[in-house]
């Protein structure tokens, strides 16, 4: 086993499931499962980009704590238009 993969621990665990939910979100849009304009879709996007930003402060990377920041940033942004759209403001 390469020392990479023995060195992860629940921390990593917890990156690589953030991974998995966002990487899962998009297979949901392209095999139709998931509507990308749906709250569904993007609290995947939210939680994932959440759990990687927490694997992350425990070993920093600037890059990808950019992009995860900016991904918390348009998650939000596009539930926050979803629901203020479905309530008429």
């Amino acid at each position: 086993m390469p020392d990479w993969i023995a060195a992860l621990d629940w921390k990593d665990a917890v990156g690589i499931l953030g991974s998995l939910f966002i990487s899962g979100a998009y297979l949901g849009v392209l095999t139709g499962k998931l509507d990308g304009e749906r709250p569904p879709f993007q609290a995947l996007n939210l939680l994932g980009a959440v759990m990687i930003l927490f694997s992350l402060w425990f070993r920093p990377n600037a890059g990808a704590i950019m992009i995860e920041v900016l991904w918390i940033g348009i998650a939000v942004y596009s539930l926050a238009k979803f629901y203020r759209r479905r309530s008429g403001d």
